[in-house]
This record gives structure tokens, sequence and C-alpha cells, in this order.
């Protein structure tokens, strides 16, 4: 029987999910295990995980009671949620189980980008989140990532664009693009979340983690170095974006929490490490202070094989 402590990790078969439970295994300190829901037990991304050595549980928590799910989740030391954001409020009774069953930590779903309310709607559904869990009791971690490397490249070839759209929009450079924005690597978001959840200073804190700072313009001269000298970028303002805002909001349309993630990194400038760190916005703390020796992924490197 193990003696290591437990982590348990939600939507551990997703992108973000499958870094920290990979990251978490490779440090050799915890016993990982992975929910997973039945109909999803023999999906490629699952068979992985149990390749590398997370324990694989057949669990749903949609369909699952208050007294199953605190019986299932009894003896975690640590819960790690990483689920899609549609279903953020699932948490809400999970954090009710992992109070009752005496969890020591609870990490909810952000791995985002800092920011005030009334600006991201999917931001101030996160927010409420970190209020349920401070009011709870439960001790806690709350983890922001900044923005993806592999989300936010301009496309100079249409048939990389996960959507169609995606391809014009990605080149939309706002006022100038002088504002930064904070960027990691998706494997590094794993393993900062494996050196901060057995980090007694992170305990009941925000942490910020973070690779590197860019502005559009740095996007743009990667988009040019190595992928095509001629690309063509689209000049918007303020005014232009909060068009698109409204039309989205106006006609429900899916693009609304990109245009959203927009407005606030390249205008609002929330996305840094010096707003995460304003007590308005959380007090965050740094990784890069708290851990000094750990290398990130240079942006350059990942560009260039995003190119290639």
């Amino acid at each position: 029987m193990s003696t290591l402590p437990t982590v348990l990790v939600f939507g551990g078969s997703g992108l973000t999910g499958a870094s920290i439970v990979a990251a978490l295994l490779e440090r050799e300190e915890f016993e990982v295990k992975v929910p997973v829901r039945p109909s999803s037990i023999n999906k490629p991304s699952t068979i992985e995980l149990q390749k590398k050595g997370a324990t694989i549980l057949p669990f749903d928590i949609a369909s699952s009671s208050s007294d199953v799910l605190q019986e299932f989740v009894s003896g975690a030391d640590t819960i790690i949620c990483a689920i899609v954001f549609t279903q953020l409020s699932l948490q809400y009774k999970l954090i009710d189980a992992a109070k009752s069953a005496g969890v020591e930590r609870f990490v909810p779903c952000d791995f985002g980008t800092p920011g005030r309310r009334g600006v991201r709607k999917l931001h101030d559904q996160k927010l409420d989140v970190r209020e349920y869990v401070k009011a709870s009791g439960i001790g806690y971690t709350f983890i922001d990532v900044g923005f993806w490397y592999q989300l936010h490249l301009m496309y100079t070839d249409v048939k990389k664009a996960y959507v169609p759209w995606l391809y014009e929009a990605s080149r939309y450079v706002y006022n100038g693009g002088v504002v930064k924005t904070a960027y990691t690597d998706l494997a590094d978001i794993g393993k900062f979340v494996a050196r901060i959840v057995t980090d007694p200073r992170t305990l009941n804190q925000y942490v910020f983690a973070w690779g590197e700072e860019i502005t559009q313009q740095d996007l743009l001269k990667y988009a040019q170095k190595y992928g095509n000298p001629n690309v063509e970028i689209f000049p918007k303002s303020t005014t232009d974006l909060e068009s698109l805002i409204a039309e989205a909001k106006e006609k429900k349309l899916g693009t609304l929490a990109y245009w959203d993630y927009h407005y606030s990194m390249w205008v609002l400038g929330e996305n840094t490490v010096e707003m995460a760190k304003l007590p308005e916005l959380g007090g965050a703390l740094d990784t890069r202070e708290l851990y000094p020796d750990m290398e990130v992924r240079p942006l350059e490197d990942y560009a260039i094989e995003f190119y290639r």
C-alpha cells in the first residue's frame, strides 16, 4: 500500500489535466489518481495516463450524490480540478465533499489569466468558485498561468487554424500591439503545479505561474521570422474590439470568450505578473520568485516548432 500523499486530478485526461498528471508522476512524490467517466475509460488519452503510472478510477461527478462523492474523495490529500469550462459549477458539490472528507488542499479549475470582475463572464464564474472555496474553510491554492503558447501565435497557414475564423482573428493587432501579456508553455503548466501543491508557502494563497511576457509586436516578429515574412496583420482599435464583443453578446456567439480574453489582455493589460500581484486582483505569489531554479520553455522555441 502506497504511503505517498494522494492527489486526485479531476479532468486529468484533458490538455491541462494531462500536463499536470504527467508532471506529478515525474516527481515520484505522489500517488496520482484520475477520475474518468466510464464512457471515457478506453480513450487513448486515458490509456496514455495509465501507461505513465496514474491510477484510473471510473467515476462520473455529474451524476454522483453528495454521499457518494464524499466517500470517493476520502483519503485524498490534494484535489486538483482541470475540468472543462462548461462544468465549472460541478466544483461546488466537490468542494463540499472535499471539506467533509478532510482533504487538505483544493485547487479549483483556474489555469487562466488574472483580471477584474465584470470583464469576462468565464473569469467571473471562476472567481465565484474561489469565494465559495474560501467560505468553506478548506485549504486551497488558486493558480493562474497566463495564456498558453499553444493557443496564441499568429496563423500564417490556414490549415493550422483550429477553426477557420481564427486564421484572420489571430492577426488582429490592437492599438499598435505594444501591451504586454503573460504566456506559459502547456508542458510547463504541469511542472509549475507539481511544485506549487507541495509548497507550504502556497497554501491558502493565489499563485501566478508564467513563462514569458510579450506583446503582439513580438508575436508578429515570430510570425515573420518563422512563418511568412509577408504575413498580413489587421490593425484594430479598442472600439473595434468592443463592437466584436457586443455582436457576440447580441447573437450569443461562441466567439465571445475569445474576444473577452483579447480585451482583458491586449486592451486592459490585465494578464501580467505585475497586475496579478495587485491586491484587487488577488495579490498573487510569483512562481518565478518562488522557484528561481525552474527552467521554462522560451516562446521562440515553441514558435519554431509551430511554424515548421
